[in-house]
């Protein structure tokens, strides 16, 4: 109980609608938003999260698109006997789905998904396929909902010419210092630019159509039951919104078959797995392969360098900005973590026509067994 009167926590926890909070610890490893466990009187667990609104300007949009996001799924799985689990969004003692402390911080809690965890690297195909069923699975069934139901979370997410002008600005205000790594940065941003911007370009010209995307699809925001490790949840909803799926696509891919982790400092050695992403790709297609047109299909590969290079381009110019965007460990945090991206970019950029020609042969023999099953 005195832990209870020190910590304003538990004052902030004590505001949503649970079983007295007994324990709090911080949780997690996100970049963006503070998280914590906070377990009930009741042992219920739940996450209690203070959002960063430096960033998330617009908390009551966030929290709207994920309650509606997170009510359908919630429906899909009671209607359809899917074994899923889904986060909630608990309420606050004054019934929204949020509480602004009186320091003026955005705190939001949601339900703990038990019995399950996410993984930063895979150590299976198997796991490989279950992830690519489950982004299958989570886009299928957010296709039932209209994009136009929700509102944009964070304007400008995923627009890679805007993070590029973004960059530019910045690269002309800070001049950073010449040295192995920096240099390697620059000459992949200046080299791939106009490659990077392609999903853009399909958008302006009608060929890619607006969805409903979850925004950060990266390979630990996929959660596996521990008991068998099937894929069973996605979190993470906060940049739910209206957007190109193929950013979603590629941000699993990315993530999934980057065989040293988001993290190393061994940039260098960092490649990408294209047997990975044939088992993702194949899992994904057993779900939501009647999503895309034959246009959209042909921006796969774009979606998996674009959504690449724009994350290396992000880490590289909250570096050189001060690293004001994402927490950092290490004050060459947000540098090296723009080279594993570019080096990765690098992988993907060279392997290009394997990439295709795999993309190509799993939906081709899935287009066969469903030819054949029916």
């Amino acid at each position: 109980m005195q832990a209870e009167t020190q910590s304003p926590l538990y004052a902030i926890a004590s505001q949503f609608d649970t079983a007295r909070i007994t324990s709090i610890k911080a949780h997690g490893n996100g970049n963006v938003n503070d998280t914590y466990i906070a377990v009930a009187s009741d042992k219920t667990r739940y996450i209690l999260q203070r959002v960063n609104t430096a960033i998330f300007t617009s908390p009551e949009i966030v929290m709207s698109n994920m309650q509606t996001a997170t009510k359908h799924l919630n429906q899909c799985i009671q209607n359809r006997k899917l074994i899923w689990k889904v986060q909630r969004v608990i309420p606050s003692k004054t019934k929204k789905n949020y509480y602004i402390h009186t320091d003026g911080t955005f705190w939001r809690m949601i339900s703990f998904i038990e019995d399950a965890h996410s993984v930063d690297i895979l150590d299976s195909h198997d796991k490989a396929l279950e992830l690519g069923k489950a982004v299958g699975l989570f886009h299928s069934l957010m296709a039932e909902i209209p994009h136009g139901t929700l509102a944009y979370a964070l304007e400008g997410f995923h627009i890679v010419p805007q993070y590029l002008q973004a960059y530019d600005k910045i690269l002309a205000q800070h001049t950073p210092l010449s040295d192995k790594e920096t240099d390697y940065a620059l000459r992949f941003i200046q080299k791939h630019r106009k490659e990077a911007v392609r999903l853009e370009t399909g958008k302006k010209h009608g060929i890619l159509p607006l969805r409903v995307i979850h925004g950060d699809l990266k390979i630990n925001n996929i959660m596996f039951s521990r008991a068998n490790d099937r894929a069973i949840s996605i979190i993470d909803l906060d940049t739910v919104q209206p957007g190109l799926i193929h950013y979603d696509i590629g941000d699993c891919m990315r993530s999934s078959c980057n065989r040293h982790g988001e993290e190393t400092q061994a940039w260098e050695e960092v490649c990408f797995d294209t047997e990975r992403l044939r088992y993702i790709w194949r899992g994904y297609l057993e779900h939501a392969q009647g999503l895309m047109s034959e246009q959209e299909y042909a921006y796969i590969y774009d979606a998996i360098f674009a959504i690449t290079f724009e994350i290396g381009l992000r880490f590289f110019s909250d570096y050189l900005a001060g690293n004001i965007y994402f927490k950092i460990h290490y004050p060459k945090n947000n540098l090296f973590r723009a080279l594993v991206q570019f080096r990765l970019g690098q992988s993907i950029h060279s392997q290009k026509e394997a990439i295709s020609r795999i993309l190509a042969e799993e939906k081709a023999k899935y287009m066969q067994c469903a030819t054949a099953r029916s």
